[in-house]
């Protein structure tokens, strides 16, 4: 288990998840907000009409249940919003704890 983080424009949480998921993480981010959650029976409890509703727990939720209900996913700890600073318009880096420096980052 590795540890990412993840946010959705609100305060970044870190969360232990299977390797795989942080190895390739915007490809397991973007098949869940992208493909499943318009497209799945499993997801219609996200959509109301065209507008899809969720955030990153959605995300580990739906790791947990169908990806790798094996390997659970899950949050060890909710971080300032300040550790985002300017990264999240893509214009300064991340300003993380030391134990968490290296982390991959996904905002949805």
């Amino acid at each position: 288990m590795k540890y990412v983080l993840l946010s959705a424009d609100s305060n970044p949480s870190v969360y232990s998840v299977p390797d795989i998921v942080c190895d390739e993480l915007e490809r397991f981010c973007l098949e869940f907000c992208n493909d499943w959650l318009h497209k799945s029976p499993d997801a219609a409890s996200y959509r109301e009409g065209d507008v899809v509703t969720y955030d990153e727990s959605d995300f580990i939720k739906y790791l947990n249940m169908l990806v790798f209900p094996q390997e659970r996913s899950e949050l060890i700890e909710t971080l300032d919003w300040s550790v985002i600073g300017d990264a999240i318009n893509g214009n300064g880096e991340l300003h993380l704890p030391d134990k968490y420096k290296g982390c991959k980052w996904f905002n949805f």
